[in-house]
């Protein structure tokens, strides 16, 4: 069977058409749910990386360490996040434009101050963890008890990124 895969502007998966050809898969949902939360977590991290080197002003130093240890962070999310997809037969999705378009944050936008980035990455987080409650009850009702697992750990690790920005924002 081939792997399942977010490519084409419809993500159905190949089991869904063994099963039923009206009907999607039971775990449709959840594959699509997981591909859109992986193209959002690298559009997340490619953002806080690039705030990371255009952060300037008298604080530079501190915002500019926060979001270097965001985004090394996010980076072994998305590693985590891939693999677990492969190890449930789904290919991420494949290239940059199609991750920027099934991605639910938006593109870094260059013009901000500090304020502005630490705003922007804040909404970004919040969303991703929009995404991972969808993901955790979708996986609680397919008994996807690993998939649950990890989507609570990165729920928790993008809820300390909440705080420490808002930590710095007040």
């Amino acid at each position: 069977m081939p792997p399942l895969h977010g490519d084409g502007h419809w993500f159905e998966s190949s089991i869904a058409h063994l099963i039923n050809k009206n009907k999607k898969s039971i775990m449709e949902t959840l594959y699509k749910l997981l591909s859109d939360t992986q193209a959002s977590l690298f559009v997340l991290f490619q953002k806080t990386w690039l705030y990371h080197w255009n952060v300037v002003g008298e604080d530079f130093y501190e915002y500019h360490k926060l979001f270097g240890k965001h985004y090394e962070k996010m980076s072994d999310q998305i590693d985590r996040l891939t693999e677990h997809m492969r190890y449930l037969n789904i290919k991420p999705v494949p290239t940059l434009s199609r991750i920027t378009e099934v991605s639910h944050i938006d593109e870094a936008n260059s013009g901000l101050d500090i304020m502005g980035m630490v705003n922007d990455l804040l909404e970004g987080h919040k969303k991703i963890i929009e995404l991972l409650n969808q993901i955790a009850e979708e996986a609680e009702n397919q008994k996807s008890r690993g998939t649950t697992n990890l989507v609570d750990d990165l729920n928790e690790e993008h809820g300390k990124f909440i705080w420490m920005l808002r930590s710095f924002s007040k």
